[in-house]
């Protein structure tokens, strides 16, 4: 992938969509210093880098909003710099792997390593994720609400959030307590609970009663018991309620929580997702998930509009974690900057349940700039 590091930089005669300024025109895009210099029709090209990106898609940075990075200290972790600059992603952000007892290896090890931008939601059980299958909340003493909102205000540079897995293995016999517990960590400090659902121990609606406006449902299109459908295959009432009333739906596509055929009965009922994510981690990132840009082509082939798949991954999920400042084009942005390729064709993709279908548009990323470089 070749890539261009001169401080005057112009990216020249791209499609140029960004959701933020409601954007979505063939436009040359300035970068000076780092940063958006401008955004416009036959921008000065002297004494500039230029690359003509005629024919692409120039997106902001992309957003990954649920990954799992903790790579020196969990057996899931990926490694931030190995899995996003193929993939567009600029900003990755780890859903719960670690948690007040372990913030510090996260910023140290992961997050101040890394070129591409970490973020993190803190594990309202402070063993975190060690392992896919760790029943962190099996035992409420485990959870620590104090320590884990002392916690995130003491690094809210990097932690945005709480996240609890409400799934029945992870949590016992405590039935919605983790969540009512998460919820109260995060309400201290005005920040969104994401909240892992699937085999959860009530219905979805029953969940989304304890959550706020902005708080997060991951997994949203899962193939398991407490759904968004009904069994009729429509879209539960309170589901699409709880969405109108800001509850954020995020995919979560993950090795386990993504079903073409529920996403499908959805997408045909307008009922599409707020965040695209990947879930992404150790034993799904050489398939089913793969990357960023092989789930959003999967939203994009089942009928989700393209403007609504690049919001998905960038100012959506930026507003979420409070951080206006990324997954934008605008004037004064870090250029966090994401080229790409629809192609046309015939592509063979695969959900977490072994449905394999062969859909004819691909994402391919060709050209990736964080804070106007490498």
């Amino acid at each position: 992938m070749e890539m261009q590091t001169g401080n005057h930089l112009l990216l020249k005669g791209g499609t140029v969509i960004d959701p933020a300024q409601s954007l979505h025109a063939v436009a040359d895009v300035a970068v000076r210093d780092g940063y958006i210099a401008a955004v416009g029709t036959d921008l000065p090209a002297e004494g500039t880098t230029t690359i003509d990106v005629t024919g692409q898609y120039v997106f902001p940075g992309l957003i990954d909003l649920h990954t799992h990075i903790c790579w020196g200290f969990t057996d899931i972790g990926l490694v931030p710099d190995d899995v996003c600059p193929q993939a567009g992603v600029t900003t990755i952000v780890d859903a719960g792997s670690s948690s007040w007892p372990s913030m510090g290896s996260f910023r140290r090890h992961v997050a101040e390593q890394s070129k591409t931008g970490v973020l993190g939601f803190s594990n309202i059980s402070l063993i975190g994720i060690p392992t896919a299958g760790t029943p962190e909340c099996e035992s409420l003493k485990f959870i620590n609400v104090d320590r884990t909102a002392a916690s995130i205000a003491e690094n809210r540079d990097l932690m945005v959030g709480v996240k609890v897995r409400l799934g029945l293995r992870f949590i016992g016999n405590n039935g919605l307590d983790p969540l009512r517990l998460a919820v109260e960590a995060a309400a201290q400090l005005n920040l969104p609970v994401m909240v892992h659902v699937g085999n959860t121990p009530c219905s979805l609606g029953g969940i989304m009663d304890l959550l706020r406006p902005g708080d997060i449902i991951t997994h949203t299109y899962h193939g398991h018991g407490h759904g968004i459908l009904d069994d009729h295959r429509a879209v539960w009432t309170e589901v699409v309620e709880g969405q109108k009333r800001g509850i954020v739906m995020d995919v979560g596509h993950g090795a386990g929580s993504f079903s073409f055929d529920v996403a499908q009965a959805a997408f045909e009922r307008g009922f599409f997702p707020d965040v695209i994510s990947t879930d992404l981690y150790t034993s799904n990132v050489h398939g089913p998930v793969f990357d960023l840009p092989t789930t959003m082509s999967k939203m994009l082939n089942l009928g989700m509009p393209i403007d609504n798949v690049v919001a998905s991954t960038t100012s959506i999920p930026a507003r979420v974690i409070g951080r206006p400042d990324l997954g934008t084009l605008c004037v004064g942005a870090s250029a966090d900057i994401a080229v790409f390729e629809l192609q046309e064709g015939k592509f063979e993709f695969q959900d977490s349940h072994r449905d394999v279908r062969v859909f004819p548009r691909r994402l391919m990323c060709t050209r990736i700039l964080r804070d106007g470089r490498m």
